[in-house]
């Protein structure tokens, strides 16, 4: 096995590094990295919109019905992009309520599930109910304290960035054994 070439190897201690410094950069300034986040979010959401505002006026072969549709999601995706783009702030507090609904939705409908589903075994009715409570419980936090939900995605990309940072500059160093291809 020959070890990783030079220049490659600085390349990953260098990338490691910027790596270590943006998730620092991160844990400093939480809200920078939340803003940017949901700007490139509106970003996408505005491209998309356009997308799918000319694939419903240039696609022919579809109906009419299919074609407005296409048309209408285009715009109010592009409207939900330059609200994230104008709003980061309220944006990501109204991702954070959907997605805590929906997971309050979720863990009511695994109780009733195994409330209702006499004919499974015990075993996974009570499973069922117990994932259930704590589906519910999770999203009444996230719903009570929506910072909550912030500060754990702002120290799960902190986390992520200064693992992966690590590894990057850890790989360069060692040399990260590369197989021979087979011949």
């Amino acid at each position: 096995m020959d070890k990783t070439p030079k220049g490659i190897r600085i390349a990953e201690i260098i990338l490691g590094v910027i790596a270590i410094a943006l998730a620092a950069y991160v844990i400093s300034n939480p809200e920078a990295a939340i803003s940017f986040h949901v700007m490139l979010l509106g970003i996408a959401l505005v491209v998309i919109g356009v997308s799918r505002i000319i694939v419903g006026g240039v696609a022919k072969q579809a109906s009419g019905k299919s074609r407005g549709i296409s048309i209408a999601t285009g715009v109010i995706s592009i409207i939900g992009g330059i609200f994230a783009i104008a709003n980061p702030i309220a944006a990501i507090g109204t991702l954070i309520w959907i997605v805590s609904i929906i997971i309050l939705i979720h863990g009511l409908g695994l109780i009733g599930s195994g409330i209702t589903s006499r004919g499974a075994d015990k075993g996974s009715r009570v499973s069922g109910i117990v994932l259930g409570a704590i589906a519910v419980g999770f999203a009444g936090i996230l719903l009570a304290y929506p910072g909550l939900a912030l500060a754990m995605m702002v120290i799960f990309m902190s986390i992520g960035l200064f693992a992966n940072g690590i590894a990057s500059v850890v790989s360069g160093i060692t040399g990260n054994k590369m197989m021979r291809t087979i011949q």
